[in-house]
């Protein structure tokens, strides 16, 4: 029912509470009926593997049982409580002793045989070892009465730790023996759980053996049978068992002197283990084994004296302090007994023999101490009983007292339920008012839909006739221009032709034909070459046009490399521009060509609209860093450029359209209307960055552009990124950040 911490330990090492291997397959299935999942916590608490116990334990408690299995799962619920140091052995024996006594009123033989498993168990914890073997034995007769030899075979099974806790080994070697025999029918658990007792077994009969030639033989029958423990372990994945029969090797071949045998079994231990640390008592057995070895490696002189103090030293640090388990204590004075003979230290070698005795007797007096204890309270039963019978007639009155107050309730719950009903029927109708209402909800808001879609549609369409319009104007003045001129060129080479078929053609009227067609021509290119800007930066509303991949670069560096090309450009010595807030070194990820084509536009505002008509005037760009929110509680890095200057600013009413494509107060004077929409695509869609618009009354026009620091994170105002923008333009796509409405 629990690890054992050391080698040929007090009870027989078994697997840990982590799952493993099964000879029958007795993983924990997810659904299972009531028989089924009481068979399989039968097996799993008669046998040896405690991993989904408790659950299985649980999942049965919550569904609907009969008597005889409610009194089944109480006696299975006091054998996993009695795994638990916390628990007081002696109150749950009682209660065991109880249930046993329900279970044979009600003639439930599996209950029986439950109860009987864990009075087993207590009285092992208790020491009472013989008694332990004799409840095994009820165990077992009950288990083949119900018709249940595997569970009964299992039961067999567990006299093996009562054996061994009894210190009766050749019994235990014996009964170890017959059940191998059966090996095919056990789970692998308890078949591994029997080599490790045999062994365990062979192990203390070899110590105890004083003829040399029967000694031997019971040394090799233990390492063939932890040998055959270990290549099971290896079979079946069970890792713990396997490092556990490792450990066991190195011990007994440490003991026997085999040195090269027992470090090769230390070595795999340590590569089972890898970087996890070993039990403390595993390592004390390793440390022994390591002692063991220098003893009988010792050819005398100095080594041999350093191996006894070393054995000495071991000796002494197990007397300070409590062991982990008597085997460690037992193996040290067994070797200071026969290394003390050997070589002539007969005063530590009996000092030993007489510790050993000692242990002996301390082992007694525990074991006549725990039957005491157990006795007294076996013998206030009879008292406890009292007590209960007298709580049982204060009990019967008590009901009687219920039941009268239950009638009572019964007329209140009728009145009630009167009360109920007219609830109910106040709650249909409600229901049915409330479901009249959600129609007519749903109706009305399909209607709504449609109605918003259809306003969407028309919101479109405006816009496209507004753009429209705008291209159209715009083109018609160019356009025009050109087909004035081409016009007047071709009345200028009618009248040359002309001129020239009469031989009245005179080299100065020929000349200033060919400087009018030459202004003509200069001005159809002009006007063609205007037009041709539109176009572009018509195309330049589709973000597809504009091919460039993000790039890495110092945006600090850049910035003072656009200003210096910025201030070449500035209109007088009276006009300033000004950059601040540049750090020495800026690492951004973005795209350059776009956001120069951003900054430069804005610049170009400055000076066509800020500035028009002025001799002097001041622009700025400031840089800062900052962070943004993101999704949920996460913030992003940032970088934020401010663009500001000194002119009229935008007019209020304006100012909801400005980021429109082709609105422009100087439409047919050079002004496109494209700029601004043009800048605010580009920073929110490409760039996914956000742009905002602000013209206080006297305080010119501040753009405000945001940016992520690096496109590896979503973008700031949520607008597509530059990997989503295959195919949008700034006329289909929603805007960002939509410009402030006016203040009054």
């Amino acid at each position: 029912m629990s690890s054992s911490s050391s080698p040929n330990p007090p009870l027989p090492a078994q697997p840990p509470a982590h799952g493993h291997a099964r000879g029958h397959g007795l993983g924990l299935a997810p659904e299972l009926s009531l028989e089924a999942g009481l068979q399989q916590l039968r097996e799993l608490g008669t046998g040896f593997e405690q991993a989904f116990f408790a659950e299985r334990l649980q999942a049965l408690q919550a569904q609907a049982l009969s008597a005889a299995h409610e009194l089944e799962l109480a006696a299975f619920e006091l054998l996993g409580r009695s795994t638990a140091p916390a628990e007081d052995p002696k109150e749950l024996l009682v209660r065991a002793r109880d249930l046993l006594d329900q279970a044979q009123a009600q003639e439930s033989w599996l209950a029986c045989a439950a109860s009987w498993r864990a009075i087993q168990w207590i009285q092992t914890r208790l020491k009472l070892h013989h008694a332990a073997l004799e409840s095994v034995a009820q165990a077992v007769a009950l288990y083949e009465k119900a018709g249940h030899p595997e569970l009964a075979l299992l039961m067999q099974a567990a006299r093996c730790p009562v054996l061994f806790m009894a210190e009766m080994y050749p019994e235990l070697r014996e009964a170890c023996a017959k059940l191998l025999l059966e090996r095919e029918r056990l789970p692998v658990a308890t078949v591994q759980m029997l080599l490790n007792s045999a062994a365990s077994a062979a192990y203390y009969l070899a110590n105890e053996e004083p003829e040399p030639r029967l000694a031997h033989g019971f040394w090799q029958e233990c390492l063939h049978l932890h040998q055959e423990s270990l290549a099971l372990t290896e079979r079946h994945g069970l890792v713990y068992a396997g490092s556990l029969a490792h450990l066991n090797l190195s011990v007994v071949h440490a003991t026997l002197g085999q040195g090269q045998a027992c470090r090769q079994h230390l070595e795999q231990l340590r590569f089972m283990a890898g970087d996890k640390p070993l039990p403390a008592s595993w390592q004390l057995w390793m440390r022994l084994c390591a002692v063991l070895l220098d003893c009988h490696e010792a050819s005398g002189g100095p080594t041999q004296a350093q191996a006894w103090h070393a054995l000495l030293a071991v000796d002494a640090e197990l007397a300070q302090t409590p062991s982990y388990s008597v085997g460690h204590r037992d193996a040290v004075l067994q070797a200071l007994r026969q290394f003390g003979e050997r070589w002539g230290y007969m005063d530590q070698a009996l000092r030993a023999g007489l510790t050993q005795l000692q242990q002996e007797r301390e082992r007694k007096r525990e074991l006549s101490r725990a039957l005491g204890e157990t006795v007294h309270a076996v013998m206030e039963r009879p008292r406890l009983l009292q007590a209960n019978a007298q709580l049982t007639r204060q009990g019967s009155e008590l009901e009687q007292s219920l039941a009268q107050r239950n009638q009572e309730l019964s007329h209140a719950l009728a009145k009630v339920q009167a009360e109920a009903s007219i609830r109910a029927a106040a709650e249909a109708a409600l229901q049915k008012a409330h479901d009249e209402l959600e129609a007519q909800v749903r109706a009305r808001s399909a209607e709504l839909e449609l109605a918003l879609r259809t306003l969407m549609r028309q919101e479109k369409q405006l816009a496209l006739s507004r753009m429209v319009v705008g291209v159209a104007h715009e083109m018609n003045t160019p356009l025009g221009n050109a087909r004035m001129a081409a016009s007047t060129m071709q009345d200028q080479c009618q009248d040359l032709r002309a001129q020239t078929q009469l031989g009245q053609l005179r080299r100065s009227e020929l000349d200033q034909a060919l400087n009018r067609l030459q202004e003509g021509s200069e001005l159809v290119d002009r006007n063609l070459a205007r037009a041709g800007q539109l176009v572009e930066r018509f195309k330049a509303l589709a973000i597809s046009q504009h091919q460039e991949a993000p790039q890495q670069l110092d945006l600090a560096a850049q910035l003072r490399q656009w200003a210096q090309a910025w201030q070449a450009r500035l209109p007088g010595p009276d006009f300033r521009l000004d950059i601040s807030g540049l750090p020495e070194r800026l690492a951004w990820q973005g795209f350059p060509r776009a956001l120069h084509e951003v900054l430069d536009q804005l610049f170009d505002n400055s000076l066509q609209h800020g500035w028009a008509g002025r001799t002097q005037g001041w622009a700025g760009l400031a840089l800062s860093q900052i962070r943004t929110p993101g999704d949920e509680t996460e913030e992003r890095e940032a970088v934020q450029l401010l663009w500001q200057d000194d002119g009229p600013g935008i007019p209020a009413e304006h100012l909801p359209h400005v980021l429109e494509p082709f609105f422009s107060t100087r439409l047919g004077q050079g002004g496109s209307g494209l700029g601004l929409s043009t800048a605010h695509s580009l920073v929110c869609e490409l760039m996914g960055g956000r742009l905002e618009l602000q013209s206080p009354p006297g305080q010119g026009c501040q753009v405000r552009i945001t940016l992520p620091l690096s496109l590896s994170r979503p973008s700031i105002g949520g607008s597509p990124t530059a990997a989503g923008m295959s195919g949008r333009s700034a006329l289909s796509s929603a805007s960002c950040l939509a410009p402030p409405e006016p203040k009054p």
